[in-house]
């Protein structure tokens, strides 16, 4: 379980000596920011804290209906909405980093009759859920295709994390943060971070796609191969797959082939462009520039991107719905829009899950 000390947030909250005087400002504004991350991820580990606190005393009086043979409720029906309530703030709350869907629905039954019902066994599934969530806090700054975050790691080191869309933009957060709080930034230019922006929730999932180049590099030079592999996650899944390409384009690599889109079971390994077995071959071409493969995995198909599709081909329309032409900046904000809407309504909860690749193609 992630734990914010007493002393760790004295240490985060003391005054940080300067080292220069013209780094004063930087420096002031670096310990406001830091007292306000240290508050919200305070009042978060305090939630934690008690939903524990609420596991513990209900897994006590379980035991005790156990050994009576008590078949009665272990819960009053107060006590058992007000621990369902917290557990659903819990999993619903913004600054959750990590908690896949499983644990989120978990936490969800807490307090249900079925769920109180059940065996002893559950309740280690639910302290380990309960465990895994790490807090985290985003902040604003002036920059653009950027999502950064305060996230504190179980040792209660303060770290900011993310990315931004601009080298510059990095250099800048270092200069004013210092390379310790900044290490784990990272530069990702477009359309990576506005794909990253629109798969910020999923991307958090434990259970997501892996992708990996075959030839294990992220730049490519002309006429090198593009063929990749992507492992299914652990669950059965319905898998979507977009490439980026650096002209602006949007390219469907998994479109369904019949009426309904297969479901893959877990940890499939599907490969692309290599050639082999009946499969294309995939080599990079002019122009150079960065380019991207979404990888997204959902336990139920995704209204929004299978209405995208058309055509015997399945690939995506070169304008949407509204009239705009789809290009990549259209594209992730319909992905963006759509999984929002996924998520509001819980269904991205139960799961979805992402991952992006970053490649840059370069001149042989």
């Amino acid at each position: 379980m992630v734990r914010v000390t007493l002393a760790a947030l004295a240490m985060l909250a003391a005054p940080l000596a300067p080292a220069a005087a013209q780094q004063s400002e930087a420096l002031r504004e670096v310990r406001t920011l830091v007292n306000e991350a240290n508050r919200q991820v305070l009042e978060m580990q305090i939630a934690i804290e008690e939903i524990e606190a609420n596991l513990s005393r209900w897994e006590a009086g379980m035991r005790r209906a156990s050994a009576t043979g008590s078949i009665r409720p272990v819960l009053s029906t107060s006590a058992s909405d007000d621990l369902s309530d917290l557990a659903e703030q819990i999993a619903d709350h913004p600054s959750v980093a990590i908690a896949d869907g499983t644990c989120r629905d978990d936490l969800r039954a807490m307090g249900r009759q079925d769920l109180l019902d059940s065996s002893l066994a559950r309740l280690p599934a639910l302290s380990e859920c309960a465990a895994r969530i790490a807090p985290r806090v985003r902040i604003d700054l002036p920059y653009e295709c950027a999502s950064l975050f305060w996230q504190v790691s179980a040792t209660g080191d303060l770290n900011l994390t993310g990315h931004v869309q601009d080298p510059g933009d990095l250099a800048e957060l270092q200069t004013r943060f210092g390379p310790a709080l900044t290490e784990n930034v990272v530069a990702r230019p477009f359309p990576v971070c506005s794909a990253l922006e629109a798969l910020e929730l999923p991307l958090t999932s434990d259970k997501k796609p892996a992708i990996r180049m075959l030839s294990g590099k992220s730049r490519i030079p002309y006429n090198d191969s593009l063929a990749f592999e992507v492992v299914t996650p652990d669950f059965y899944a319905f898998v979507y797959l977009a490439y980026l390409q650096a002209d602006g384009t949007v390219v469907n690599l998994l479109p369904r082939r019949s009426f309904i889109r297969k479901q893959h079971p877990p940890r499939t390994v599907l490969r692309f462009g290599d050639g082999q077995e009946g499969r294309q071959t995939y080599t990079a071409t002019a122009p150079a520039g960065t380019e991207a493969i979404i990888g997204i995995a959902s336990r139920s198909p995704i209204d929004a991107l299978e209405d995208l599709e058309q055509g015997a081909s399945g690939q995506y329309p070169a304008r949407d719905a509204s009239g705009r032409i789809l290009d990549q900046s259209v594209f992730l904000d319909l992905l963006n829009s759509s999984l929002d809407d996924e998520f509001e309504q819980g269904s991205g909860r139960r799961e979805i899950s992402a991952e992006v690749l970053h490649l840059t193609v370069i001149p042989g």
